[in-house]
């Protein structure tokens, strides 16, 4: 037989390696995006655009938008009619929003998402494992928040990617891609 007619053997399934990219991003412009994502049911990159925040956040403020990254993918896993994702990362994400739920933060309204998200949960809930994929995506939270709110709460919160006067500032950060 000639050697053109012999099959390669199978490659291994192998993902694309990532490279470190540097960008520069403000905190309110990421999540101007996340909210635009959200919107958009574009649940994965709503996580994606709050991470780049969430990763360089060290202080109390992180678990709010760790708490905004899980109502995201739990929508992700909504969407896939994921039971068992749906419903822990509901669950996770009400726990890490719960403390800014009476003030808010960041100019968010946490207890409006909270509400929505606690409405969802049960909806994930009712229809249970084998009827989830009857979920209703556009039934879920609505993602916005008020920029006027957040020059106070970055000094509040003393937030990343704010001085300490609360302006915004534009920063530098390694991301994989």
């Amino acid at each position: 037989m000639p050697e053109e007619d012999i099959a390669a053997p199978p490659q291994p399934n192998r993902r694309r390696k990532k490279e470190l990219v540097y960008k520069f991003i403000t905190v309110p412009g990421n999540l101007d995006q996340a909210c635009d994502e959200f919107n958009a049911e574009r649940f994965f990159e709503c996580h994606e655009s709050i991470e780049e925040i969430w990763q360089q956040e060290e202080g109390e403020v992180r678990d709010l938008y760790k708490g905004l990254i899980q109502v995201a993918a739990a929508f992700v896993h909504i969407s896939r009619a994921n039971f068992v994702g749906a419903n822990r990362l509901c669950s996770t994400a009400l726990r890490y929003l719960q403390p800014y739920r009476a003030q808010g933060a960041m100019g968010w309204d946490v207890d409006a998402i909270c509400h929505a998200t606690e409405d969802a949960h049960q909806r994930v809930l009712e229809l249970g494992r084998t009827r989830l994929a009857e979920f209703d995506i556009r039934d879920r939270p609505f993602y916005t928040f008020d920029r006027a709110l957040m020059a106070a709460d970055a000094v509040r919160w003393d937030a990343w990617g704010f001085d300490r006067e609360g302006n915004i500032v534009e920063t530098e950060i390694v991301v994989a891609e």
